[in-house]
């Protein structure tokens, strides 16, 4: 009889919460638990930003629509000619990805980046697709890929 009316008390609070413009909250809590429950890695839901954060205090983050700001990040410059559409961040490297493209700020972007990324050199164009990789001086490196309006942006500094 006590687990009956627990599980009514609990029905009846999420039903009150979600009459009050609490129930993404609630929702985001629900999902994070049960995905901590599932897998051990802690999950941190904050509107379109995922966190998940695995038990060695590594952090992977998707979702969050805006240039990065870490100091992986501010290695290369911000690239103003699209709309950011998802970021991917963990300690050791980012990927950002950006729609509404063009062609020449995507090529302009490429040459800024080639001046300070010129060690291990692999570009390629090839049926609408255009690709750089390169290293600098400290060993981080970068990949762009342009393809149909699309900018991905990958900067890594992983240890060998």
């Amino acid at each position: 009889m006590k687990k009956i009316l627990t599980g009514l008390l609990l029905f009846l609070l999420i039903f009150w919460l979600a009459g009050c413009g609490k129930k993404a909250k609630l929702e985001e809590k629900i999902t994070e638990k049960v995905f901590e429950g599932a897998t051990g890695n802690k999950l941190d839901i904050d509107g379109d930003k995922v966190t998940v954060k695995g038990e060695n205090g590594e952090a992977v983050t998707f979702g969050d629509n805006k240039w990065p700001t870490s100091t992986l990040a501010n290695i290369i410059p911000e690239f103003k000619g699209g709309t950011v559409s998802a970021v991917l961040k963990s300690s050791d490297s980012i990927l950002i990805s950006l729609e509404s493209v063009r062609k020449e700020d995507a090529s302009s972007y490429f040459e800024k980046i080639k001046k300070d990324f010129v060690n291990d050199v692999f570009t390629m164009n090839a049926e609408g697709t255009t690709s750089f990789t390169g290293k600098n001086d400290a060993g981080v490196s970068v990949t762009l890929v342009y393809m149909s309006e699309m900018l991905t942006v990958t900067v890594s500094a992983l240890q060998q």
